[in-house]
Protein backbone atom coordinates (compact mmCIF):
# COMPACT_ATOMS: atom_id res chain seq x y z
CA UNK A 1 0.00 0.00 0.00
CA UNK A 2 0.66 3.79 -0.57
CA UNK A 3 -0.78 6.02 1.94
CA UNK A 4 -0.86 9.96 0.78
CA UNK A 5 -1.68 11.99 3.67
CA UNK A 6 -2.05 15.40 4.94
CA UNK A 7 -0.33 13.96 8.31
CA UNK A 8 -0.27 16.35 11.51
CA UNK A 9 -3.34 18.66 11.03
CA UNK A 10 -5.76 16.06 12.58
CA UNK A 11 -4.22 13.51 15.01
CA UNK A 12 -6.03 10.42 13.20
CA UNK A 13 -3.57 10.16 9.83
CA UNK A 14 -0.92 9.68 12.47
CA UNK A 15 -2.74 7.26 14.03
CA UNK A 16 -3.75 5.43 10.37
CA UNK A 17 -0.16 5.35 9.58
CA UNK A 18 0.36 3.54 12.85
CA UNK A 19 -2.38 1.42 12.22
CA UNK A 20 -0.87 0.40 9.07
CA UNK A 21 2.77 0.13 10.32
CA UNK A 22 1.23 -2.41 13.17
CA UNK A 23 -1.23 -4.27 10.69
CA UNK A 24 0.79 -8.02 9.33
CA UNK A 25 -1.61 -8.15 6.08
CA UNK A 26 -0.13 -4.74 5.10
CA UNK A 27 3.01 -3.79 3.73
CA UNK A 28 3.98 0.03 3.20
CA UNK A 29 5.82 0.88 0.20
CA UNK A 30 5.85 4.71 0.05
CA UNK A 31 3.85 7.53 2.14
CA UNK A 32 3.48 10.71 0.15
CA UNK A 33 2.36 14.44 1.70
CA UNK A 34 -0.17 16.59 0.33
CA UNK A 35 -2.05 19.95 1.40
CA UNK A 36 -0.05 22.84 3.28
CA UNK A 37 3.47 22.94 4.89
CA UNK A 38 5.28 19.89 3.50
CA UNK A 39 8.59 20.24 5.46
CA UNK A 40 6.50 19.98 8.83
CA UNK A 41 4.16 16.86 7.41
CA UNK A 42 7.55 15.35 6.66
CA UNK A 43 8.89 16.24 9.87
CA UNK A 44 6.11 14.30 11.71
CA UNK A 45 5.67 11.55 9.27
CA UNK A 46 9.24 10.68 9.59
CA UNK A 47 10.02 11.41 13.13
CA UNK A 48 7.03 8.48 13.35
CA UNK A 49 8.91 6.05 11.28
CA UNK A 50 12.11 6.62 12.45
CA UNK A 51 10.41 5.95 16.24
CA UNK A 52 8.68 3.06 15.07
CA UNK A 53 11.65 1.51 13.51
CA UNK A 54 10.58 2.09 9.97
CA UNK A 55 13.00 4.31 8.21
CA UNK A 56 13.16 2.03 5.40
CA UNK A 57 9.76 3.54 4.00
CA UNK A 58 10.05 6.99 1.36
CA UNK A 59 8.64 10.18 2.46
CA UNK A 60 7.63 12.34 -0.81
CA UNK A 61 6.24 15.58 -0.62
CA UNK A 62 3.71 16.35 -2.49
CA UNK A 63 1.24 19.23 -3.56
CA UNK A 64 1.04 22.05 -1.03
CA UNK A 65 -1.97 23.58 -3.17
CA UNK A 66 -5.29 22.40 -4.80
CA UNK A 67 -5.94 21.57 -8.29
CA UNK A 68 -7.80 25.28 -8.36
CA UNK A 69 -4.99 28.01 -6.72
CA UNK A 70 -8.20 30.05 -6.29
CA UNK A 71 -9.19 27.63 -3.63
CA UNK A 72 -7.92 28.37 -0.04
CA UNK A 73 -5.38 26.51 1.39
CA UNK A 74 -5.82 24.90 5.29
CA UNK A 75 -3.21 25.21 7.53
CA UNK A 76 -4.30 26.30 11.41
CA UNK A 77 -0.55 26.25 12.25
CA UNK A 78 -0.20 24.28 15.65
CA UNK A 79 1.18 21.33 13.14
CA UNK A 80 4.67 20.41 14.63
CA UNK A 81 4.62 22.68 17.98
CA UNK A 82 6.54 21.10 20.61
CA UNK A 83 8.26 18.37 18.58
CA UNK A 84 11.67 17.98 18.20
CA UNK A 85 12.82 17.43 14.46
CA UNK A 86 16.62 17.96 14.95
CA UNK A 87 17.42 14.25 14.15
CA UNK A 88 15.24 14.14 11.18
CA UNK A 89 16.49 15.01 7.64
CA UNK A 90 14.11 16.20 5.43
CA UNK A 91 13.60 14.60 2.10
CA UNK A 92 15.82 15.89 -1.02
CA UNK A 93 12.87 16.19 -3.41
CA UNK A 94 14.19 14.36 -6.37
CA UNK A 95 10.78 13.26 -7.73
CA UNK A 96 7.38 14.20 -7.30
CA UNK A 97 4.70 12.63 -5.12
CA UNK A 98 3.10 12.67 -8.50
CA UNK A 99 5.85 10.65 -10.56
CA UNK A 100 6.40 8.56 -7.44
CA UNK A 101 2.85 7.07 -7.19
CA UNK A 102 2.89 6.52 -10.95
CA UNK A 103 5.89 4.51 -10.50
CA UNK A 104 4.51 2.36 -7.97
CA UNK A 105 1.09 1.13 -9.54
CA UNK A 106 0.66 -2.15 -10.22
CA UNK A 107 -1.65 -4.89 -9.83
CA UNK A 108 -1.07 -5.83 -6.32
CA UNK A 109 -0.47 -2.64 -4.57
CA UNK A 110 -3.46 -0.50 -2.90
CA UNK A 111 -3.71 3.59 -2.75
CA UNK A 112 -4.88 5.00 0.34
CA UNK A 113 -5.54 8.80 0.21
CA UNK A 114 -6.46 9.96 3.46
CA UNK A 115 -5.91 13.65 2.87
CA UNK A 116 -7.30 15.93 -0.18
CA UNK A 117 -6.98 14.11 -2.96
CA UNK A 118 -4.64 16.62 -4.65
CA UNK A 119 -1.88 14.36 -5.56
CA UNK A 120 -3.75 11.40 -6.67
CA UNK A 121 -6.14 13.33 -8.99
CA UNK A 122 -2.77 15.10 -10.80
CA UNK A 123 -1.29 11.86 -11.28
CA UNK A 124 -4.03 10.30 -12.56
CA UNK A 125 -4.32 13.63 -15.03
CA UNK A 126 -0.74 13.11 -15.57
CA UNK A 127 0.21 9.50 -15.78
CA UNK A 128 -3.60 7.68 -16.67
CA UNK A 129 -2.08 4.42 -18.30
CA UNK A 130 0.50 3.90 -15.24
CA UNK A 131 -2.18 4.86 -12.08
CA UNK A 132 -4.83 2.34 -13.91
CA UNK A 133 -2.60 -0.51 -13.08
CA UNK A 134 -3.34 0.18 -9.36
CA UNK A 135 -5.34 -2.84 -8.06
CA UNK A 136 -7.58 -0.11 -6.51
CA UNK A 137 -8.39 2.96 -4.33
CA UNK A 138 -9.47 3.22 -0.61
CA UNK A 139 -10.05 6.82 0.62
CA UNK A 140 -11.20 8.27 3.96
CA UNK A 141 -13.60 10.89 1.85
CA UNK A 142 -16.80 12.00 1.93
CA UNK A 143 -20.17 10.94 3.47
CA UNK A 144 -23.29 8.72 2.94
CA UNK A 145 -26.50 9.96 3.65
CA UNK A 146 -28.50 8.09 0.88
CA UNK A 147 -28.80 8.50 -2.43
CA UNK A 148 -30.01 11.30 -4.35
CA UNK A 149 -28.57 15.04 -4.70
CA UNK A 150 -31.47 15.74 -1.69
CA UNK A 151 -29.00 13.49 0.38
CA UNK A 152 -25.35 15.51 -0.68
CA UNK A 153 -22.63 15.75 1.62
CA UNK A 154 -19.84 17.62 2.48
CA UNK A 155 -16.79 16.62 3.83
CA UNK A 156 -13.24 18.25 4.67
CA UNK A 157 -10.84 16.14 2.08
CA UNK A 158 -13.13 16.66 -0.96
CA UNK A 159 -14.08 20.04 0.45
CA UNK A 160 -10.02 21.07 0.25
CA UNK A 161 -9.99 19.74 -3.58
CA UNK A 162 -13.02 19.24 -5.52
CA UNK A 163 -11.01 19.11 -8.26
CA UNK A 164 -9.24 16.72 -7.81
CA UNK A 165 -11.89 14.19 -6.06
CA UNK A 166 -13.71 14.29 -9.55
CA UNK A 167 -10.58 12.72 -11.43
CA UNK A 168 -9.98 10.06 -8.62
CA UNK A 169 -14.10 9.46 -8.50
CA UNK A 170 -14.48 9.20 -12.91
CA UNK A 171 -10.76 7.36 -12.88
CA UNK A 172 -12.23 4.07 -13.32
CA UNK A 173 -9.99 2.30 -10.97
CA UNK A 174 -11.69 0.60 -8.39
CA UNK A 175 -12.39 2.26 -5.31
CA UNK A 176 -13.92 2.02 -1.83
CA UNK A 177 -14.78 5.61 0.28
CA UNK A 178 -14.94 5.75 3.70
CA UNK A 179 -16.87 8.66 4.65
CA UNK A 180 -18.35 10.53 7.97
CA UNK A 181 -21.50 8.51 7.92
CA UNK A 182 -18.78 5.46 9.18
CA UNK A 183 -15.78 6.98 10.65
CA UNK A 184 -18.02 9.20 13.07
CA UNK A 185 -18.30 5.93 14.72
CA UNK A 186 -15.10 5.16 15.61
CA UNK A 187 -12.87 6.86 18.46
CA UNK A 188 -9.78 7.61 20.59
CA UNK A 189 -10.51 8.95 24.14
CA UNK A 190 -8.49 10.52 26.70
CA UNK A 191 -8.06 7.36 28.25
CA UNK A 192 -6.82 5.18 25.72
CA UNK A 193 -4.47 7.63 25.37
CA UNK A 194 -3.42 7.52 28.69
CA UNK A 195 -2.91 3.75 28.10
CA UNK A 196 -0.48 4.73 25.16
CA UNK A 197 1.00 6.68 27.41
CA UNK A 198 1.68 4.12 30.23
CA UNK A 199 3.48 2.05 27.30
CA UNK A 200 6.53 4.45 28.49
CA UNK A 201 8.84 4.81 25.20
CA UNK A 202 9.43 7.65 22.87
CA UNK A 203 6.78 6.25 20.32
CA UNK A 204 4.00 6.44 22.94
CA UNK A 205 5.35 9.47 24.22
CA UNK A 206 5.29 11.02 20.69
CA UNK A 207 2.17 10.13 20.15
CA UNK A 208 0.83 11.14 23.36
CA UNK A 209 2.09 14.44 22.82
CA UNK A 210 0.42 15.24 20.08
CA UNK A 211 -2.80 13.60 20.98
CA UNK A 212 -2.81 15.95 24.25
CA UNK A 213 -2.03 18.80 22.10
CA UNK A 214 -4.96 17.91 19.60
CA UNK A 215 -7.39 17.40 22.48
CA UNK A 216 -6.87 20.87 23.62
CA UNK A 217 -7.00 22.25 20.47
CA UNK A 218 -10.45 21.06 19.58
CA UNK A 219 -11.69 21.34 23.33
CA UNK A 220 -12.99 17.78 23.76
CA UNK A 221 -11.34 14.48 25.18
CA UNK A 222 -12.27 12.07 22.49
CA UNK A 223 -11.41 12.32 18.85
CA UNK A 224 -12.86 10.37 16.03
CA UNK A 225 -10.24 7.85 14.08
CA UNK A 226 -11.61 8.68 10.69
CA UNK A 227 -8.61 8.35 8.93
CA UNK A 228 -7.80 4.47 10.52
CA UNK A 229 -11.04 3.66 8.72
CA UNK A 230 -9.75 3.69 5.27
CA UNK A 231 -6.32 1.24 6.74
CA UNK A 232 -9.19 -1.33 8.53
CA UNK A 233 -10.78 -1.72 5.09
CA UNK A 234 -7.62 -3.04 3.88
CA UNK A 235 -7.08 -5.28 6.69
CA UNK A 236 -10.00 -6.09 7.63
CA UNK A 237 -12.67 -5.63 4.87
CA UNK A 238 -15.56 -7.57 6.70
CA UNK A 239 -16.14 -5.15 9.31
CA UNK A 240 -17.71 -2.95 6.89
CA UNK A 241 -20.94 -3.04 4.88
CA UNK A 242 -20.50 -1.32 1.36
CA UNK A 243 -22.49 -0.61 -1.79
CA UNK A 244 -22.08 0.66 -5.33
CA UNK A 245 -22.63 3.85 -6.23
CA UNK A 246 -22.00 6.51 -8.94
CA UNK A 247 -20.56 9.94 -7.58
CA UNK A 248 -21.18 13.56 -8.73
CA UNK A 249 -19.15 15.93 -7.52
CA UNK A 250 -21.09 19.71 -7.16
CA UNK A 251 -18.07 22.43 -7.27
CA UNK A 252 -20.26 25.02 -6.38
CA UNK A 253 -21.29 23.74 -3.20
CA UNK A 254 -17.86 22.83 -1.72
CA UNK A 255 -17.52 19.79 -2.88
CA UNK A 256 -20.56 17.85 -1.86
CA UNK A 257 -21.10 14.56 -3.42
CA UNK A 258 -24.43 12.75 -4.68
CA UNK A 259 -24.46 9.25 -5.19
CA UNK A 260 -26.67 7.29 -6.86
CA UNK A 261 -27.11 3.35 -7.51
CA UNK A 262 -24.74 1.51 -9.82
CA UNK A 263 -24.07 -2.10 -9.92
CA UNK A 264 -21.92 -1.66 -12.00
CA UNK A 265 -19.66 1.20 -10.68
CA UNK A 266 -16.58 0.94 -9.72
CA UNK A 267 -16.77 3.00 -7.05
CA UNK A 268 -18.12 1.68 -3.78
CA UNK A 269 -19.11 4.00 -0.51
CA UNK A 270 -19.41 2.55 3.05
CA UNK A 271 -23.09 1.95 4.54
CA UNK A 272 -21.94 0.62 8.11
CA UNK A 273 -18.86 -0.01 10.06
CA UNK A 274 -19.17 -2.85 13.34
CA UNK A 275 -18.18 -0.32 15.58
CA UNK A 276 -17.15 -2.53 18.44
CA UNK A 277 -14.70 -4.85 15.98
CA UNK A 278 -13.12 -1.43 14.59
CA UNK A 279 -12.34 -0.17 18.07
CA UNK A 280 -10.61 -3.93 19.42
CA UNK A 281 -8.78 -3.76 15.47
CA UNK A 282 -7.71 -0.23 16.39
CA UNK A 283 -7.21 0.05 20.12
CA UNK A 284 -5.05 -3.56 20.43
CA UNK A 285 -2.33 -2.91 17.07
CA UNK A 286 -2.26 0.91 18.80
CA UNK A 287 -0.87 -0.56 21.80
CA UNK A 288 1.07 -3.20 20.65
CA UNK A 289 2.79 -0.75 17.92
CA UNK A 290 3.86 1.58 20.97
CA UNK A 291 4.70 -1.13 23.48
Amino acid sequence: MIIDTDIGTDIDDAYALLLALASPELDIRGITLVHGNMDVRAGIALKLLKLAGREDIPVIPGESKPMNPERPIYWPGHEGKGLDFSDIELPAGDQSAMEFLASQANEDTVLIPIGPMTNVGMAIRDYPSEMARYKGIVAMASTFNGFGPENAGGEHNIALDPEAAEIVLNSGIPIVLAGLNVTLQTSLTRRMVEEISAAGTPLAEFMSLMTEDWFSLVGRDTTAMHDSTAVAICAEPDIFEMVPVRAEVDMARAGQISYYEADDSPVRICTSVDAGRFQKLFFSRILEAVG
